[in-house]
């Protein structure tokens, strides 16, 4: 019997029959629970699909309003470049600091902290550090080597018992005198 129905295609792909132990009433009560099911899942994907248009139509405003700026932007900044590049070529060169003419001797240190020192305002306070970086800021790639910030701080201290400059505070093991120049 089982073979018979097997052929008549009562059975799942499990070989459990289908429909024989079932009464009508289950059937249709299974039936109406598979529709009531699928019916809540297709309007939920309706909704969702719903909300999904309109953030699509968000997303798509939110871009074409970038690009639009992006492109006025772009714009704008091709025309001021083309401004710079106008006003680059008149405006004349910045002046470089030069370092002095004879930088190949022994005493160019002592010139160059000479005209660090004539930059500065005469209340400003510095130490040999703030010195030292500033030289090597302005002539850092035209020197040999380096300045040693103990030899600008033998400078400054050889000047500030001269009374080039007036010593503000007396350096100690953990930090550096500290000058001023004299009005």
């Amino acid at each position: 019997m089982a073979a018979c129905r097997k052929e008549e295609g009562l059975s799942d792909k499990k070989g459990i029959q289908m429909g024989s132990n079932l009464s009508v009433s289950q059937m249709i009560a299974q039936l109406e629970t598979k529709i009531a099911l699928h019916g809540e899942k297709q309007s939920f994907h309706a909704e969702q699909e719903a909300l999904h248009r309109e953030q699509t139509a968000l997303h798509t405003s939110v871009i074409e309003a970038a690009l639009a700026h992006l492109e006025t932007f772009r714009a704008a900044a091709v025309a001021i470049g083309e401004i710079l590049e106008r006003d680059k070529s008149s405006a004349p060169p910045a002046a470089e600091p030069e370092l002095p003419a004879d930088h190949g001797r022994k005493r160019t240190l002592s010139r160059m902290i000479a005209r660090v020192l004539e930059g500065r305002a005469p209340d400003e306070v510095f130490g040999a550090r703030s010195v030292t970086r500033e030289i090597q800021e302005r002539w850092g790639a035209k020197l040999r080597r380096r300045p040693d910030p103990r030899s600008v701080a033998a400078t400054l201290r050889r000047w500030g018992a001269a009374g080039r400059i007036h010593q503000v505070r007396e350096g100690r093991a953990y930090y550096e005198s500290l000058y001023r120049k004299v009005a």
